[in-house]
């Protein structure tokens, strides 16, 4: 098979998926199997062939997905959905649950963004919340990193206004910024502060998909809640980098709010739920 030939056919099965789901649920048999085998979860899982086998035409780390689906999928799913009573499951809406499959085949290998898928389906068989979920949720974990899922999910958890800074040199010519989009960012174990080089790049990317806002015209009321600024390892970096210079290293406060999406976004996701 030609590698046009096999994009094609992954084209086709990827467009089945929500035909797939929709046969399953309509199945009694596989609905009772489902809840003999961590209750809905078979209902879903019924569609992993169906989805990779197309898939496989352009033999991109296929095998490890088979091997995933086919060991962990359906615990780690059942899991998620083991508390949800009976007469709440409900079966995945097709729009969503189709992405998430095709997302979870080429990143179950991480796990915060498997995390994120495995709870936005168990969230979208939970008819108390399925309505919560928007099939851009799916759209949002694609184009997310690991590393900045880590990151990404406190901060919305958090909500609200947060305290955000960026870092100015100030000369007679005026004012030019040095370091952009710094959070309180610290190691999990040791609390210690860490500085991660493509932080403000991430941030970038959480406002251009709507997660959060950035504005430095304004700043929180209590300045106390900027006072970890004053030992991030950028802002000492710079300053003894530039300490027999003429012109001073300054932080510049603002406020980081997000958004209703976000918020929206991040409860959807969030693994303690």
């Amino acid at each position: 098979m030609s590698v046009e030939e096999g994009l094609k056919t992954a084209q086709t099965g990827i467009a089945l998926v929500g035909e797939i789901i929709k046969a399953a649920g309509d199945n009694e048999d596989v609905r009772q199997s489902g809840k003999k085998l961590g209750k809905a979860a078979l209902t879903i899982s019924t569609t992993i062939d169906n989805v990779l086998l197309p898939l496989a035409a352009v033999n991109f780390a296929i095998d490890k997905a088979r091997i995933y689906f086919s060991k962990n999928f359906q615990a780690e799913l059942s899991e998620k959905t083991k508390d949800i009573p009976e007469e709440n499951l409900t079966q995945p809406k097709a729009s969503i649950a189709g992405p998430a499959l095709q997302g979870l085949a080429f990143s179950h290998d991480e796990n915060e963004l498997k995390e994120m898928y495995v709870n936005l389906l168990a969230r979208t068989m939970d008819n108390r919340v399925s309505s919560t979920v928007h099939p851009a949720f799916v759209e949002i974990i694609k184009q997310l990193t690991a590393e900045e899922a880590r990151l990404l999910l406190p901060v919305l958890l958090a909500g609200g206004w947060q305290g955000i800074v960026q870092i100015n040199r100030h000369e007679n010519q005026g004012v030019s910024l040095l370091v952009n989009h710094i959070l309180n960012a610290k190691e999990s174990k040791t609390g210690e502060q860490v500085e991660l080089p493509s932080m403000a790049l991430m941030i970038d990317n959480w406002i251009r998909l709507g997660l959060v806002s950035v504005d430095y015209t304004r700043n929180l009321v209590d300045l106390d809640e900027y006072k970890w600024a004053e030992t991030r390892p950028e802002l000492l970096k710079l300053r003894e980098q530039y300490k027999d210079s003429h012109f001073a290293i300054a932080i510049q406060k603002g406020l980081l709010t997000v958004t209703n999406l976000g918020l929206q976004f991040g409860q959807v996701v969030n693994p303690a739920v």
